[in-house]
């Protein structure tokens, strides 16, 4: 099998290097922080084992191919694209549709994104998918394999996504992010932790809308507790891949402002601590909504409102 819209990831490669058509039946879990090439790996993998030629690399003139690209093959279904919570009500649905016969293809394939969020009843009932023979290639997505099961994970074949070079990640970024200076790519490169995905986020818009609200959240812990708790609803509703920009811009302003001095000065340097511990959190996968509640609760009990 031929991925090319995946970069890097030679082990990945060699090891998919047969036909795709071998893993039908099979069950995939790919594992890596967000944007580190997940989803595009599911893609190329899904578009090799539907194309009708049955070749190494999907072909992309076929009409599968075709409905791939358009998101109208009916073999290829995602599920919790959201990435939210999976409840066992959800894996149960999952189930009864991988029995369904495949329309077009010789199987159909299920890409299940943040598959590291489901608990235990919803793993147990994923596994009896996994242990029963069908027609289907199911490919987990996971920041974590560990938040799985030992008896779902033994039913995988894991692959961890592995960073990009600087070499490779700045080529890939002069590629697609041809309208951004050279000095801008570097940040975002140096910035990635060697993530694709996580390098044009950093270019993208989402940056900026991450900086503003972190500068907000920064002016109201001066300001009063429901200007904090208004600014943590927010944060509240950032996407995963937002938070960890979320939180490295409030650092920054917080330490702008630590240095500036001040009665706060205290309060705010615990902040600053407290944030590089959610950030971390995050990526043991808890919830943004569940952290950004805390947030607030904890900067209510540093700080000191007038009055």
């Amino acid at each position: 099998m031929v991925l090319p819209t995946l970069i890097g990831n030679e082990r990945l490669k060699q090891a998919l290097g047969g036909s795709a058509h071998s893993l039908s039946g099979g069950t995939l879990m790919l594992e890596g922080p967000a944007g580190s090439g997940k989803r595009t790996a599911a893609r190329s993998i899904a578009k090799a084992l539907l194309c009708e030629n049955k070749s190494a690399a999907p072909c992309g003139q076929c009409g599968a191919c075709i409905r791939f690209e358009a998101g109208s093959h009916p073999d290829y279904e995602l599920f919790n694209e959201s990435g939210g919570d999976i409840k066992v009500d959800a894996v149960r649905e999952l189930r009864a549709r991988s029995f369904i016969r495949p329309s077009e293809a010789e199987c159909k394939v299920f890409v299940v994104h943040a598959a590291d969020k489901m608990n235990f009843q919803s793993q147990n009932a994923l596994l009896k998918v996994l242990e029963e023979p069908r027609a289907s290639l199911f490919i987990l997505l996971a920041q974590s394999r560990d938040m799985l099961l030992p008896t779902v994970r033994s039913r995988c074949m894991i692959y961890a996504l592995a960073p990009l070079s600087d070499s490779e990640l700045l080529s890939a970024l002069r590629e697609r992010a041809p309208n951004h200076t050279e000095a801008e790519l570097q940040d975002a490169c140096a910035a990635a932790d060697g993530f694709l995905g996580a390098a044009l986020l950093q270019l993208s818009g989402e940056r900026a809308g991450c900086a503003a609200l972190a500068a907000r959240f920064c002016d109201a812990l001066l300001k009063d507790e429901l200007s904090v708790l208004e600014a943590c609803f927010e944060i509240g509703k950032l996407p995963r891949e937002q938070f960890s920009l979320f939180c490295d811009a409030a650092c920054v302003a917080l330490s702008r402002k630590i240095l500036q001095g001040g009665v706060q000065t205290g309060a705010l340097l615990r902040i600053y601590e407290y944030l590089e511990a959610q950030k971390r959190k995050m990526q043991q996968n808890a919830s943004v909504s569940a952290i950004s509640g805390a947030l607030a609760a904890f900067c209510a009990s540093e700080l000191s409102f007038g009055g």
